[in-house]
C-alpha cells in the first residue's frame, strides 16, 4: 500500500529576527527574501483563505508526488513553516523600499505559514558567487507533445501581443525554441539574447545582491580577469552548464523541463471538457487532486482516469512557468558540480525552483489565452471536443458516468492507477 502523509506538521520559524531578511524578489503568487544562513523564505501573495495548512499540505505533497520524480536533483524546494506573530508585516515594511512600484504590494499578512527552503543563490564557503536566474518558458503551444503550426513560437507570440498592446516597453530576440535545442550555438543565442534585453525573464545576483536586470543592464560588476574576461566567456560557462547531464536518467537540466513541459497530451478544449465533466458533478478537481494526494480520493478508475490527465496538464504548465538558479563560483570544489570552461574550473549548482501547485480552475483563462495566440488554422485545432479527446478518453467522457468507487477496493486500486498512469513515461514515483 502507497503511504502518504495527510498531514504535515509546521516547523516554527526561529529567525525572527526581521531585520536580517533581505529582499531577493517576487512574483504573483509570492515575495523571497533570504538571510545569512542559507536560507530562503517565500511569503504568500493573495487573499485571505480560511484554511492556510490545508493549502501549504497539498501543495507540499503535490511537490513531492508529481515534481520531484520529474525534476529530480534539480528540484529545489523547502517546508512549511509556521511564522512567529508579525514577522511577515515587520518583514515587508524592512524592505519596502527595495520593492519596484510597479510590484503588487499585496502580501496576505493573515497566513501564518510561509515556505522556508534553501537559498539556491548560496555556495557555503565561496565568495566572488553569481547567479543566473532564467525563466525559459516554453515554445509548445498547449496542444500536447506535438507543435501546432505556427508562424512562430508561443513565446514570441506572446512577446508580439504584449509589445503590441504597450504592455512591455521592449522586445526581446529570446526564443525558447533556441534555449531548448540540443545545440550549444542556439543555447548561446538564447543566453546572448536576454543579456541584451532580458525584460523579466533574466536576472543576476552577485553575493546576493541583484546586479542585472531590465533596468540594469551593466555587467561590469560580474566580468573580471579572476572569473569571467568577456560577455562571451561567461555565455560559454552557462551554457555548458546547462548542456551538462545530470539527472539520473542521463539527461541534463533542459531535458528534464521540456519533457515535463510535453507530459500533457490533450489539447487546451480537451481539457476544458474534461473540467465540465467534473464540475457536472459538482466536484472541485482541486480538491480532488488534494483527496487524492492525501490518499483519501472516493472517485472510481474512469474519473480517477480524467484527473490523472489533468494532473498531467497541471505539471506541463507548470514546468513552462519555472525557473533555472544556475549558481558559479570560478573556484574549484569538489564538493560540488564542476565544469571546464575558459581554460578554468568553475563550480556550480543548478536549481528549479517555482513548483507551486496550478490551479485547474485557470483552464477557461487559459482557453481565451489559447484562442488568443491562434493563427489562421485555429478553427480546426481549438474545437470544443477535438478527435483527440474522443481517442485519448474514449467512453470515459460520458456525461452519465458515475464518478464514486462503489467499496473500497475499488478506492485502492483506483489510486494505484492513476500513480503508475500518471509516471508510466517519467519512470521513478516517490512514495510518501
Amino acid at each position: 500500500m502507497v503511504q502518504r502523509r495527510s498531514s504535515l506538521k509546521p516547523s516554527t520559524l526561529k529567525l525572527n529576527d526581521a531585520e536580517c531578511w533581505r529582499y531577493r524578489g517576487e512574483g504573483k503568487t509570492g515575495l523571497v527574501v533570504t538571510n545569512n544562513c542559507g536560507l530562503a523564505l517565500k511569503l504568500r501573495k493573495g487573499t485571505h483563505e480560511n484554511d492556510y495548512l490545508y493549502l501549504y499540505t497539498r501543495n507540499f505533497l503535490y511537490v513531492e508526488v508529481c515534481i520531484a520524480p520529474i525534476f529530480g536533483p534539480f528540484l529545489c524546494y523547502g517546508q512549511v513553516t509556521k511564522l512567529p506573530p508579525n514577522l511577515a508585516s515587520n518583514v515587508v515594511s524592512s524592505i519596502q523600499n527595495r520593492r519596484s512600484s510597479l510590484k503588487d504590494s499585496n502580501i496576505d499578512l493573515k497566513c501564518p505559514y510561509a515556505l522556508m527552503m534553501p537559498d539556491a543563490c548560496c555556495l557555503p564557503g565561496h565568495n566572488n558567487i553569481i547567479t543566473i536566474e532564467i525563466k525559459p518558458k516554453a515554445y509548445l503551444r498547449t496542444t500536447g507533445n506535438q507543435q501546432t503550426p505556427i508562424k512562430c513560437c508561443r513565446f514570441c507570440s506572446n512577446i508580439e501581443k504584449r509589445y503590441a498592446a504597450k504592455l512591455i516597453g521592449a522586445k526581446t530576440e529570446y526564443c525558447p525554441r533556441d534555449f531548448f535545442s540540443p545545440r550549444a550555438s542556439k543555447v548561446a543565442r538564447a543566453i546572448s539574447a536576454l543579456f541584451d534585453e532580458p525584460l523579466s525573464y533574466m536576472t543576476i545576483h552577485k553575493d546576493n545582491k541583484r546586479i542585472f536586470d531590465e533596468d540594469n543592464k551593466n555587467l561590469e560588476e560580474i566580468l573580471g580577469p579572476q572569473s569571467y574576461r568577456t560577455r562571451n566567456e561567461l555565455i560559454n560557462v552557462i551554457v555548458k552548464i546547462l548542456l551538462s547531464k545530470r539527472s539520473s536518467r542521463n539527461r541534463n537540466v533542459l531535458q528534464v523541463i521540456e519533457e515535463a513541459q510535453q507530459i500533457n497530451t490533450l489539447s487546451i478544449p480537451d481539457l476544458c471538457h474534461i473540467y465540465s465533466q467534473f464540475n457536472s458533478k459538482g466536484l472541485d478537481i482541486d480538491i480532488e487532486i488534494g483527496k487524492w494526494l492525501a490518499g483519501e480520493s472516493t472517485l472510481n478508475k474512469e474519473f480517477l482516469k480524467l484527473l490523472d490527465l489533468i494532473v498531467k496538464f497541471s505539471i506541463s504548465i507548470i514546468a513552462q512557468d519555472i525557473s533555472i538558479m544556475i549558481s558559479i563560483s570560478p573556484d574549484s570544489d569538489r564538493n560540488l558540480s564542476q565544469i571546464v570552461a575558459n581554460g578554468k574550473v568553475y563550480s556550480y549548482k543548478v536549481s528549479i525552483v517555482d513548483v507551486d501547485m496550478k490551479s485547474a480552475k485557470k483552464l477557461p483563462r487559459y482557453l481565451v489565452q489559447e484562442k488568443e495566440l491562434s493563427v489562421s488554422e485555429s478553427d480546426n485545432n481549438l474545437s470544443f471536443v477535438g478527435e483527440s479527446a474522443k481517442n485519448h478518453l474514449g467512453s470515459h467522457l460520458t456525461s452519465n458516468q458515475a464518478c464514486f468507487s462503489e467499496s473500497a477496493d475499488d478506492n485502492d486500486d483506483s489510486n494505484g492507477h492513476l500513480s503508475n498512469h500518471l509516471y508510466e513515461s517519467t519512470g521513478k514515483h516517490t512514495r510518501i
